[in-house]
C-alpha cells in the first residue's frame, strides 16, 4: 500500500501534483490546506474500492470539525479551477523559483560563501554547507551562525524568510522579477556580513 503525501507539494508542481511530475501511482492521497485555497482544511483519495471502507458503506468512521466547510471549499474550487485554466502558471512558477535561485546562488558563490540552494517546482531552500542536502541529517551539518545572519540580514533589508534553515520557501505566481530582484539585491548588502 502506498500512501502519497502531497501536503507539501499539492498543486505546486503541476495540476496533476508531485505525482504526475513523478511518475507515481499511489494507493491513498493526502492533501493540505493547497485543497482549500490555503484555508485549514484536509484531504485524502483513494480508489473506489478503497474509499468504500468509509462509512456509510463501510466500517471506518471518518469526521472533522471542518469536513465540508464552504468557505474553504469554495477558495479551493476558486483555486484549482484558475490552476487547471491557466496550466502555464506551473512553467511561469518554475521560472521564477529558477530565476530566485541563480540570483542567489550567484551572490553566496560571488562572496565564496559555502552554500547549496535545493529547488522543485515553487519551492526553494538555502542551505549554508558545501555538501549536497538530501535529508535532515544533511540539512542539519549546515552553517547555523551563517543562516542566523543571513536570516537576520535579510529582515533588516525587508525581506522575510523563513526563520529555519529546514523551511523551505513557497514562491506564488503573484511575486514579480522585481520583488525577486529586491531580494537578490538585499542579499548583495547582506552576504560581506556573512563571511
Amino acid at each position: 500500500l502506498l500512501v502519497f503525501d502531497e501536503v507539501m507539494t499539492g498543486f505546486r508542481l503541476g495540476r496533476g501534483g508531485a505525482q504526475e511530475v513523478l511518475g507515481i501511482d499511489a494507493d491513498i492521497v493526502t492533501y493540505g490546506k493547497v485543497i482549500g485555497g490555503g484555508l485549514p482544511v484536509g484531504a485524502f483519495a483513494s480508489s473506489n474500492e478503497i474509499m468504500a471502507h468509509l462509512a456509510p458503506d463501510g466500517p471506518v468512521y471518518q469526521a472533522g470539525t471542518l469536513s465540508g466547510n464552504p468557505l474553504a471549499m469554495s477558495a479551493g474550487l476558486a483555486m484549482l479551477t484558475e490552476l487547471n485554466n491557466r496550466p502555464e502558471i506551473f512553467d511561469s512558477l518554475d521560472q521564477k523559483t529558477a530565476y530566485l535561485h541563480n540570483g542567489l546562488s550567484s551572490v553566496l558563490t560571488e562572496h565564496g560563501i559555502p552554500h547549496q540552494i535545493n529547488r522543485f517546482g515553487s519551492m526553494i531552500s538555502v542551505h549554508f554547507t558545501e555538501n549536497p542536502v538530501i535529508d535532515f541529517s544533511s540539512s542539519a551539518k549546515g552553517n547555523n551562525e551563517i543562516f542566523r545572519k543571513y536570516f537576520h540580514g535579510m529582515l533588516e533589508q525587508g525581506i522575510y524568510l523563513p526563520p529555519s534553515a529546514f523551511e523551505s520557501y513557497f514562491l506564488n505566481d503573484a511575486i514579480s522579477y522585481k520583488d525577486l530582484d529586491s531580494t537578490i539585491e538585499a542579499l548583495k548588502k547582506v552576504a560581506p556580513d556573512l563571511v
